[in-house]
């Protein structure tokens, strides 16, 4: 397992949350503003996940690229 695969599913609940709740917390419910939301949730997630993985190789909580060192 590549060790930014537990902040990819973290990013994509990010953004699932994010997005319900600004659905939710909307005074009126049409459709182009659900549409403008998800859009917005979409990119809130993948800013999400590249700000932690940038926070991580800072913390050296991940290798530099993501991508882990194979022994051998």
């Amino acid at each position: 397992m590549q060790p930014t695969t537990a902040l990819k599913l973290a990013s994509i609940a990010f953004a699932a949350l994010w997005t319900g709740w600004m659905i939710w917390s909307t005074d009126s419910f049409d459709w182009a503003g659900v549409v403008i939301l998800t859009i917005c949730g979409i990119l809130a997630g993948v800013g999400w996940y590249f700000a932690m993985r940038f926070a991580f190789q800072l913390m050296r909580l991940l290798p530099p690229g993501g991508k882990s060192r194979a022994r051998g």
